[in-house]
């Protein structure tokens, strides 16, 4: 099952929070992270296309990257600008690299 996880991390400061959430639908991941960048709650924002699996040392679930990406930024105008990039792609079904959550670590 492919699904959308998004995040919209802060800076630590009181006018940012980090939000995130998971979605079956790109659109709709994309304007829930884009009410954060355009009421000023967050700076950046990303949505990561996965793939739910199971991992097999534990037997939980986990989301797989599937390669695909996008970072938003608020542009002129209160426009929001989506930028794609590549993610680390799971390199084999059998042994899914996991991911915790929107962003995957580090993020």
């Amino acid at each position: 099952m492919i699904v959308y996880l998004w995040t919209a991390p802060g800076d630590d400061s009181v006018a940012f929070h980090q939000a995130s959430g998971v979605s079956d639908d790109q659109v709709r991941a994309r304007r829930a992270a884009e009410v954060l960048l355009k009421t000023g709650q967050a700076g950046v924002a990303y949505v990561d296309c996965v793939y739910t699996a199971i991992a097999t040392a534990t037997l939980n679930f986990c989301y797989v990257p599937t390669g695909k990406g996008w970072c938003a930024r608020l542009g002129e105008g209160d426009q929001v600008i989506w930028t794609p990039y590549a993610t680390p792609a799971a390199t084999s079904a059998a042994a899914p690299a996991e991911v915790t959550g929107p962003g995957g670590p580090g993020r």
